[in-house]
This record gives C-alpha cells, structure tokens and sequence, in this order.
C-alpha cells in the first residue's frame, strides 16, 4: 500500500557514507516525530535489508513515523519490503519509475497532494479529475483515461504525447482543453513528456533480486573469457617441451695406424690419412740479473745516432768506427757499418733523409756520458762538400762511460742467467702458441719442438750492478683436426653397425713421429667407445612440432633401438606440442 507524508514531515539528508547506527541517532536526536529519510544512491543504508528492519524497528520504539525518498530502485526495494512508506523524489509515488504507459483504473481523478484542486482545466469532461504533483519545481500531473495513466508536465497535455484521440484538433491538441492551458517548461527542457509506470504493492517480489542473476552469469562469461585468453597467450608465448630419449648402446672399439700429411687437402677413408698442419712460432725475450763479482774496468759510454744526408739523392756508405765529432771534440764512433739513404729532390730543394745506428764513445770514463747533441760532423769529409751535407743528432743522450771498480758477472752468473732464459722463453712460447692454433686441433705429445736460437749475454753491468741476457726461441708444431681423425673411426664403425653414431668415444695415441722439415706425422690410435643409432634431435623437434601429446609419443616410441623415452610439456595443461620447434628440447641420454 502507498503510503503519501504530509507536508508538515521532517525531511534528513542522509550521507552516502553514514551506517545505520548513525542515521538511528540522528532520528532520535530529531524532536520531531514524522521523519522523512532523503538516501541518495549507492549508500551504505541501501546494501542490506537487515539496515532497514533495525531502522524500523527503532522508530517503532520511539513513537516516531519515518518514510523514504529515494532515486535508488535498491533502496525503494528494501523499503517496502519491511513495510516502510517510500516514493521517488522525481515521480512523488512509492518507488515509481519511468516507462511508458501502464493499465490503470478507468475513472480520471484530479488532486494535488496538498489538497487543492487546481485551477486550470475547468473544461475537463464531468465525472473526470486528475492527480497533479510536484517534482522538485516543475508541476506534474496524471490523468487516467482509459486503461492508461500518464504522468505528465503541467501545462502540456497527455493527449499530444498519445497522438490525440476522439476531438482531437487538427494540430494534435484536445479542443477548448489544450487550448486553455499554456504551455510551460517540461522537467527535462521543451514541451516534453515523461511516464510512470505504476509501482507494485509492498508485497510484490523484490525485482533487483530477481533480475541480479544474470549479473552473475555475465561475470562468470567474463571470467571464463579472460582465462582462456590467458591460457592461449600462456600457450603461445610461454609454451615448451622437453623430450628425453635414451637410446640402446653397443659397445665398440678399434685400433690403426693413421698417417697425417699437410700435402693433402682431404681425409682418405682407405688409407686411413688426413691432413696435417704445421704450426710455428718465436719469442724474443730480454732479462737482467744481478752480477756478483767485482773488477777494475773501463767501460766506453754508448748511445744511439740519428745520420742525416742532406748533400744529394746518391745513398751514402759509411763504415764501422766511421767519426762523429760533437762540438766540445768529443767523439763518437758507428759500431757497424750504415747505408745512408740519399735525399728527396722537391721542387729543386733537398729534403734530408734520416737512419738511426748506434755509437760508442771513443774513449772509455764518464766524460763521454752526456745529454743530447743537436749536431755532431764527420771529420772524415771536412775540406770536403760533404761535410756540411752529412751530420749527425744525438737525440737521448749517453751512457755506461766508467773507469774503476764495479760489479761484473762471473762464470756461474752467464750459466744461470741462460738457463732460467731459456725457461723464460719456453713458457712464454707456449702460452703464445696456444692462442694462435685452432681449438678443434690436436697437438699430440712429442709432435712439437721447441729451440733455442740465440742467447746473448752482454757482461756490461748498470749502476745498480746487474747484467742482461738477450733470448729467442723458436716452435714448431705439427697438429690435425680430431674431427677429421673420428670420421675414419666412425666409418669403419659403420662396416660392422650400419646408420649408427658413437655415443661415446675415448682416444689414446702411442707412436707418435713427427717429420718437422716435411709436414708429416704418423702415429697409432687406439678407440674405444659405444655406438647408438644416428639421430638428429633438431630433425626430429622439427617433425614433431605441433603434434598431439599421443602421437609424439607414438612417434617416440617408433624410434630404432628405443630404451627410453619421455616427454613433458609446460604448462601442464597443454594437449599438442609447441608449432615453433625450437621451443622442444630433445636431449639424448
């Protein structure tokens, strides 16, 4: 039953965030005694029934009358299911709400909520009356004809919203009734229309429960369409697979003579060669050590000598011990003999060219240890052209000039300095080589050689008393590839079992003779391992690739000489193996 408050009713705003226990104070704490609730939607109030039976139930207590207007079907719902009066504030009926027009009684009543008749429509038809409310500001009316009722703005007649009816004018109005109304604002702007449906008794199914379970069915929808997205972008990003296969072993194992040549270019499966590549290397290393003896010595200072031909473009020869004069007197000598190239001719003008030798000091003692010389001569050429035209710069100095008692290397001292030399140079030697041949190469033990070729010790000691030994060391390798050797092996494997692989395969090498000045070697091979069918894990990943979980086992288990064989796939769930084979692992045991 629709219950309509009087005007004299206390209206409260309740707060969309206000719980119940908060509005029931704010009734009590109101003098009056008619109250009506104003919920906005989406209120804590409107989430439960029970809210609204504890609200009741307080103002039952109290002696207090409430009522409710609300825009929330929810909240309307709720009302009236605990029997509390409750209306839309837009329609001004109990939980009204706009649709178009709904079957009604068939008399025409005409009132307005605060008792007064209105004052328009005085040429309405006798025996009919309309029902008139407010919606905010906007006057409302509704008149029942028929079996509808329509709810419209006053000032605008029903009848132009139906498409008029009998005395209908020709413009859609109603006679003399339209036209003694004027037309006013509609609620929603312009001579438009809006219609209430009428709202069911109190004790009429709640719809909003009613109609929520196809909310429910459209979030499951949902969710099953965002899962099989997920596992279909899972499966095609992320999948993989893994295939384990183990296959049945024959032992195997052979011995042979094999010859390796750098004259050939391929193996001969017949005569059990392959070819050979010979390795050298050399290692010039420099290495001061300490002298312990003593001795009265003379030592002439030592340095090196720019030599300038600025005379012609005709080389120039000048012997060992050849002068140079620096402009003190002092003299130095050419410790070999130099070839002075001749000059460049630009333009008509000379350009000098240049050669570096070194010199010695005339004389011995430190006199002759000096800084550098901007211009020493030859006093060969003087009186001569060339004099002029050829000289020579002393760039860094010299040194080493001394008379006296100084620290000089013994006997024992040169014999232990080229033995750790030649230590030295062995290491260093091996270490380079390493890096230089290929790592699928196999330098056999004794298919090297290793020799000194030069040790020079220079007996002249520093200042602080220590000796130098100049070393070089020369290598010498003869090495093939180990790949070239197990394609021999493999095919007199295959004389005994055809289209198989080794599993595995251990070498040892005895015999070994080198032949360093032709590039050739021989030496024995002794094999031993086990044979397997020969299998292609990328072939076979390539074969199966977007198979079914059951015929990639099939295809598994139809493998030659099959002991095992497994297969998983990530994620679990997945009936066919990854399209793209390079997401299948195939791996033999």
């Amino acid at each position: 039953m629709v219950c309509w408050p009087s005007n004299g009713m206390k209206k409260i705003a309740i707060e969309k965030g206000e719980d119940i226990a908060e509005i029931v104070d704010r009734i009590l704490e109101s003098p009056d005694t008619s109250i009506v609730l104003v919920v906005p939607r989406g209120t804590t109030l409107g989430k439960s029934v029970r809210s609204f039976h504890l609200l009741k139930r307080e103002a039952e207590a109290t002696g207090r009358t409430i009522e409710i207007e609300s825009v929330d079907d929810s909240v309307l719902a709720f009302a009236r299911e605990v029997k509390i009066p409750a209306r839309h504030p837009l329609l001004n009926r109990s939980g009204g709400s706009v649709s178009d027009i709904v079957a009604v009684a068939h008399e025409e009543i005409e009132e307005t909520f605060d008792g007064k008749v209105p004052s328009k429509g005085s040429g309405k038809k006798s025996g009919s009356h309309k029902r008139a409310a407010e919606v905010g500001d906007v006057p409302v009316k509704i008149e029942v004809r028929g079996e509808a009722a329509v709810l419209a703005v006053e000032g605008e007649s029903a009848e132009e919203e139906e498409g008029g009816d009998e005395g209908e004018t020709g413009d859609g109005g109603r006679g003399d009734e339209t036209s003694s109304e004027e037309p006013s604002e509609g609620f929603f702007g312009g001579n438009r229309f809006f219609k209430q449906s009428v709202i069911p008794d109190d004790d009429e199914t709640d719809k909003p429960r009613q109609r929520s379970w196809w909310k429910w069915v459209l979030v499951a929808v949902l969710v099953v369409v965002i899962v099989a997205v997920a596992i279909f972008v899972v499966d095609r990003l992320f999948g993989h697979a893994k295939i384990a296969i183990d296959f049945q072993k024959t032992p195997w194992q052979y011995q042979a003579s094999i010859a390796a040549d750098k004259s050939i270019a391929a193996v001969n499966l017949v005569q059990k060669s392959l070819p050979a590549e010979v390795f050298t290397a050399s290692k010039n290393v420099t290495q001061s050590f300490p002298a312990s003896g003593m001795a009265n010595v003379s030592l002439k200072a030592h340095g090196t000598l720019t030599i300038y031909n600025a005379y012609s473009s005709a080389p120039q020869t000048l012997v060992a011990t050849t002068r140079f004069a620096t402009p003190d007197g002092k003299i130095f000598r050419l410790t070999n003999e130099v070839i002075v190239p001749g000059a460049q001719v630009t333009n008509g003008q000379i350009v000098p060219s240049s050669i570096t030798a070194p010199i010695v000091a005339d004389q011995a003692g430190p006199d002759y240890n000096i800084g550098p010389v901007a211009k020493l001569l030859i006093p060969g050429f003087q009186k001569t052209p060339k004099y002029a035209g050829f000289y020579g710069v002393i760039a860094s100095g010299t040194s080493g000039g001394f008379v006296g008692n100084k620290a000089v290397p013994t006997a024992q001292d040169v014999t232990a300095a080229k033995a750790s030399t030649t230590v030295i140079l062995q290491a260093a030697l091996k270490n380079t080589t390493a890096l230089n041949i290929p790592s699928n190469f196999k330098i056999l033990d004794g298919a090297s050689n290793v020799a000194i070729a030069r040790l020079v010790v220079s007996t002249t000691t520093d200042a602080s008393g220590t000796f130098t030994v100049f070393g070089q060391v020369s290598y010498q390798a003869i090495g093939f590839d180990e790949s070239m050797l197990k394609s021999i092996l493999l095919n007199q494997a295959q004389t005994a079992e055809a289209n198989s692989t080794f599993s595995d395969i251990a070498l040892t090498y005895t015999n070994v003779t080198p032949n360093f000045s032709n590039g050739t070697m021989t030496f024995t091979v002794a094999a031993q391992g086990s044979l397997e069918p020969a299998f292609s894990p990328n072939a076979f990943a390539s074969s199966v690739a977007g198979m079914s979980i059951g015929n990639a086992r099939a295809a598994v288990a139809g493998l030659t000489n099959l002991v095992n064989g497994s297969i998983s796939v990530w994620p679990v769930w997945l009936w066919n193996l990854p399209s793209d084979s390079a997401k299948i692992s195939v791996t033999v045991d």
